[in-house]
């Protein structure tokens, strides 16, 4: 494991350097508090009254039933980070269990077991536990530096709980509370994560109230022999409901974007059934178009020099040119190849020309192509003929909604990027925002995937950006590729 380039990173150095000082501190200092002198700790025990009591024991349930909801959820979609989850809560559960045996009355007599390796051995695996989550919950093996670190650290925790197998005490958690090495992760993550959703900021919410708790009462800011009551449990209690918030809010983006793939997934279907459709057509048209016009040469051979048939004969070739070009440039449209190659923009916009003007024509609305200076780039002209016709078409409805008089719409090609810009009254504020998000229309019958598929090819597939900018008179769509 190449360990070296995370060290290059001057913060990380020094959380790396405090982390060691702690543990230098905590073991030439506390040395006898930690390993020799753990009764220490039971000789003054808090003693809650009723309300705390009823507290605790209401924190305790809900970490339980987030703990059950997690597990069941696991075994019923089989998605690891919930078992993870599950796991830490139960850990959770089994150290907050374990210190009020050993530090609260009356849970002492309740419980009637004393036992701090099982309290180090609960809080090495929540730490355990707790990374393995932040891994696949942050699909940080996508993140290669912040993988390593918390490899790294869960590696530790394992070599510390089969150490402690045989020693009887563990080594991480006493020199370095568990909280701590929570904390460095989470700030590393907080760093190295780039999206940064409304599950992100649940997780980070949800830690940072038990690190906030915890790291008051281990500086004495809130003295826990003067607070009898159960602060602990009540942030493990807020932590366990928004993290499990966190999971449910996520598994709902992970069943929108299944929908999204599947929309996406469905409109290949579609254009590929089209494209062996319209194939299926121009081979079936092929033999009468040629015999159309062998039939017309014929008659032609047999014209006089000035008869006047000649003229309309020469039309009616024209005519039967024009359906055989604007069949073959359907099929070419609709070819379903995932091919890249190098083709040039002018091109692919007069290619989309000849499609729409059949439809725009009969409308009245004009549609004029400026090539200011053309470029070239290396994708799947097919993808990227679809999104032009798909924002030409989008224009196309709404000068014909908005019954636009003189309606046109213009695409301007100039060096590294494209406007498509129409006249038909812009996009109202509080939609302009929402325009390329996944099922959003304004129209009735739409499915709202148009543009997201559009913004999805251009900005994955051909790794540009499209932007839309509308006033009163109209919208511009910019393409910068």
């Amino acid at each position: 494991m190449d360990i070296k380039f995370i060290f290059m990173n001057n913060f990380f150095r020094l959380k790396v350097f405090l982390l060691f000082l702690y543990a230098f501190i905590s073991f030439y200092f506390f040395y006898e508090d930690n390993f020799v002198q753990n009764s220490i700790f039971i000789l003054t025990p808090h003693i809650y009254d009723n309300i705390a009591f009823m507290v605790t024991t209401f924190c305790l349930g809900i970490i339980f039933s987030s703990m059950i909801y997690n597990f069941a959820f696991y075994f019923y979609i089989r998605n690891i980070q919930y078992f993870y989850y599950a796991l830490v809560q139960f850990f959770i559960l089994l150290s907050l269990v374990t210190l009020e045996g050993l530090l609260v009355e009356p849970f002492i007599e309740i419980y009637s077991f004393k036992n701090f390796y099982l309290l180090e051995i609960s809080q090495t695996l929540m730490l355990i536990f707790s990374l393995l989550f932040i891994q696949e919950f942050f699909e940080t093996k996508k993140i290669k530096e912040l993988n390593q670190i918390i490899t790294i650290v869960i590696y530790l925790s394992w070599f510390d709980v089969i150490l402690s197998f045989f020693v009887g005490h563990t080594f991480i958690t006493k020199f370095i509370p568990t909280v701590i090495w929570i904390f460095f992760i989470l700030s590393e993550t907080y760093r190295y994560v780039k999206v940064k959703d409304v599950p992100f900021y649940f997780v980070m919410l949800g830690w940072h109230s038990v690190i906030l708790v915890l790291f008051l009462e281990l500086t004495y800011l809130l003295n826990p022999e003067e607070i009898n009551f159960p602060l602990l449990p009540l942030a493990f209690a807020l932590e366990s409901m928004l993290l499990s918030f966190a999971l449910s809010y996520k598994f709902k983006l992970i069943e929108n974007k299944q929908k999204i793939q599947q929309s996406l997934l469905l409109q290949q279907s579609r254009l590929a059934s089209m494209g062996e459709m319209i194939s299926i057509i121009a081979h079936q048209w092929r033999q009468p178009l040629n015999f159309l016009s062998y039939f017309l040469m014929y008659i032609k051979q047999n014209c006089k020099e000035n008869d006047p048939s000649l003229q309309m004969i020469n039309d009616a070739n024209d005519q039967l040119q024009y359906m055989s070009q604007t069949i073959e440039n359907f099929r070419n449209f609709y070819n379903p190849s995932k091919e890249k190659k190098r083709f040039d923009i002018a091109s692919s916009c007069q290619n989309i020309l000849k499609i729409v003007l059949p439809t725009l024509n009969p409308l009245g609305i004009k549609i004029k192509l400026e090539i200011k200076e053309n470029f070239f780039i290396f994708a799947n002209s097919n993808e990227f003929e679809q999104v032009i016709l798909n924002i030409v078409n989008n224009a196309k409805d709404v000068l014909i909604e908005r019954v636009v008089k003189d309606g046109n719409i213009k695409i301007v090609v100039n060096t590294s990027s494209i406007i498509i810009s129409d006249n038909g009254g812009g996009i109202q504020l509080d939609k302009i925002e929402k325009i390329f998000e996944p099922y959003f229309t304004t129209k009735k019958e739409s499915d709202g995937i148009g543009l997201y598929i559009a913004k999805t090819i251009i900005e994955n597939e051909i790794k540009g950006t499209l932007l839309v900018q509308s006033d009163t008179k109209g919208s511009s769509f910019i393409l910068k590729l």
